[in-house]
């Protein structure tokens, strides 16, 4: 799905360059049903709450345009004032402003953002996502008979480029912003995940995030590398 991304270097005309800021947002948001101050892009969200209501967004497959506010500094101080909301994101439909995350979070998941979607695409067609999977918590020897055995199946690595050099499990992927964007964008929400991070918490998080976006076989290897270590020894390990 493709998101448009408004800048002010993508701004056609000289008045909405270089012109009041209020004015900038004012006709943002005029002329688009669905429009979001964010810090970041859809593609790559520059903070977590930006993230969370994009993929909001496209869970329902929604076309928006946005605007970085981390390029503009004029924009992202009067936005606040404009809304009378001291926080970023800011999601607006038909002119209206909805709110930040914890609210398009909640009106996601009572339903009451459907109606309002409804109102700005009266012509389109909607179709709820699915539930979002739930975590499975698996051992560190069963991860290994799925990296093995499992055809697809990827196990992600959660800890720092240096300890992942240091020593990680054959066959698995660093995470980097550059993946998970990667992922999101573009991978088959079928394939099967395992995550590691140290002690089985981050990676845990970091699975949550994933069933959010859709994926629907996740699990988190309980204990991280550490419990990898404890109970298969240098099984699968490379250094």
């Amino acid at each position: 799905m493709k998101f448009n991304v408004v800048s002010p270097q993508s701004q056609t005309s000289e008045e909405e360059n270089h012109g009041d800021p209020r004015a900038r947002i004012e006709s943002m948001v005029s002329k688009n049903p669905i429009f979001l101050f964010m810090k970041g892009s859809p593609e790559m969200p520059q903070c977590g709450f930006s993230a969370k209501v994009c993929q909001i967004m496209q869970s329902w497959n929604i076309p928006f345009e946005s605007f970085d506010v981390l390029s503009d500094h004029n924009i992202r101080e009067e936005v606040k004032t404009f809304s009378n909301w001291p926080t970023i994101p800011q999601l607006y439909i038909n002119k209206d402003f909805v709110g930040g995350c914890d609210i398009v979070t909640e009106l996601a998941e009572t339903g009451e953002l459907l109606p309002l979607l409804k109102a700005a695409h009266p012509d389109r067609e909607f179709t709820p996502p699915p539930p979002p999977a739930e975590v499975k918590q698996i051992n560190p020897q069963t991860a290994a008979e799925r990296l093995q055995n499992q055809a697809g199946s990827k196990l992600l690595d959660l800890r720092s480029p240096g300890e992942w050099e240091t020593e990680h499990v054959e066959g698995s992927l660093m995470v980097d912003q550059e993946l998970v964007q990667e992922m999101v964008s573009s991978w088959d929400r079928n394939t099967p995940l395992m995550l590691i991070c140290y002690t089985g918490v981050t990676s845990n998080e970091a699975a949550q995030f994933f069933t959010a976006q859709g994926f629907q076989d996740v699990s988190n290897v309980e204990g991280g590398m550490n419990n990898w270590r404890s109970t298969m020894g240098s099984t699968l390990l490379s250094q």
